[in-house]
């Protein structure tokens, strides 16, 4: 099954699963990767989540062992991912299960995954928590998602721990495709967690800083 563990710093998780676990993930992904219409690039970033999900079962990522006197949990592989990554991309893989033929296999695996990132946003983020949940789940996949991906992860990415925990609920709205039409003005008044289109647009293009994870 499929668990995680909390990144320092509001950073996102250390996705885990056993092995048979991560190799159905994988495989679904792949899947979906190939046959979806809403991903235009098949060697894109939502690919990226098949990528890290090998890495971690073939052992070159994170080796859980199990807890002293538990042994029968077995060994267990786990991989870093970064908030804003890990949503987009499961939320691509959750709406173009609507537009393909799919069976209870990539049901049980996406549904899974999505119950992980559920219980870890509530946690990461305490009171915040249900907020972040729900606007996770607004997040239309169609809209050039991974484009918009490449300004907020470098952005996330410089921010502290404080401005994730402030922040992110923003950086989450800003995905939706009319955010440049409802979002406070560049020029007007603004709160320190609101994010305007042209502080959006200075990340574009910009390498991603060391997330501090």
């Amino acid at each position: 099954m499929l668990d995680y563990q909390l990144l320092k710093n509001h950073a996102g998780i250390l996705l885990v699963g056993d092995y048979h676990s991560l190799i159905e993930l994988h495989e679904v992904v792949h899947d979906v990767n190939e046959r979806s219409p809403l991903i235009p690039q098949e060697d894109g970033p939502f690919l990226g989540l098949a990528y890290d999900v090998r890495k971690a079962y073939e052992q070159q990522r994170e080796i859980l062992q199990p807890p002293e006197g538990y042994e029968e949990m077995g060994v267990r592989y786990g991989v870093e991912i970064l908030w804003p990554v890990l949503l987009v991309q499961h939320r691509m893989l959750r709406v173009s299960l609507g537009y393909l033929d799919h069976s209870r296999r990539h049901q049980a695996i996406t549904y899974s995954l999505e119950a992980v990132i559920e219980a870890a946003l509530r946690e990461d983020f305490g009171a915040q928590g249900q907020a972040m949940v729900d606007h996770w789940l607004r997040i239309d996949p169609t809209a050039d998602i991974f484009e918009k991906l490449d300004s907020r992860g470098a952005m996330f990415c410089s921010w502290s721990k404080a401005e994730r925990a402030g922040r992110l609920a923003s950086l989450l709205l800003s995905f939706d495709f009319m955010y440049d039409r409802y979002s406070t003005p560049a020029n007007g008044p603004h709160t320190p967690e609101s994010i305007s289109p042209r502080e959006l647009k200075r990340w574009e293009g910009v390498e991603w800083p060391d997330p501090n994870w």
